[in-house]
């Protein structure tokens, strides 16, 4: 998956400047494919060039004015035609786990530490996506309808944190089992 069709998707919902569609990679699509502000306006400028999207800009009171994006019927035919490509196997690089592969050749406590913080960070991201569920489950049967392909890819997102968490405190058992039992033989 590119950039491109993911902001191509999030301008089918509706139209959105370039800071909009940052805050929706921030909270919404970035459980699936996450973008900086400056990856996102720069693939707005690409797009734009390919008449893939389309822009007018509206004047905001004390701020400079801000550039609202469309999607074209040349952007849905590009999005169309992505649409009907088999999607990649996805490629998974994850150096905590290239360290706990080694865990071995590490410093326990740093690695322990480490691995508490991304941690930290997965509870947060299921307490978002948890939220999001809780919002779907609110909504009308005739709105659940037409975010139900949404609400199917956040419920991918929210079953590989809850794995990747479950995994994770195997690993913390494992760490703080290791580091009780250096303790123990280092006071005998």
């Amino acid at each position: 998956m590119s950039l491109r069709h993911a902001i191509l998707v999030l301008l089918d919902e509706h139209d959105a400047s370039g800071y909009d569609l940052a805050r929706e990679f921030a909270r919404g699509i970035g459980h699936v494919w996450n973008a900086t502000h400056q990856q996102i306006y720069l693939e707005l400028g690409r797009l734009s060039d390919d008449g893939l999207v389309e822009y007018r800009h509206v004047a905001q009171n004390g701020r400079p004015d801000k550039k609202l994006y469309w999607i074209t019927d040349a952007g849905y035919r590009e999005l169309e035609a992505w649409m009907d490509e088999p999607a990649p196997k996805p490629r998974l690089r994850d150096a905590l786990m290239i360290k706990i592969a080694g865990g071995h050749l590490a410093d326990k406590e740093q690695l322990l530490r480490e691995l508490r913080e991304q941690m930290a960070d997965h509870e947060e991201t299921m307490a978002t996506f948890r939220r999001m569920e809780e919002a779907y489950n609110k909504l009308s049967p005739r709105e659940q309808e037409n975010k139900r392909f949404e609400w199917l890819a956040l419920r991918r997102g929210l079953l590989d944190e809850e794995s990747w968490m479950t995994w994770a405190r195997e690993v913390e058992a494992e760490l703080v089992e290791g580091l009780d039992t250096r303790e123990q033989n280092q006071s005998a």
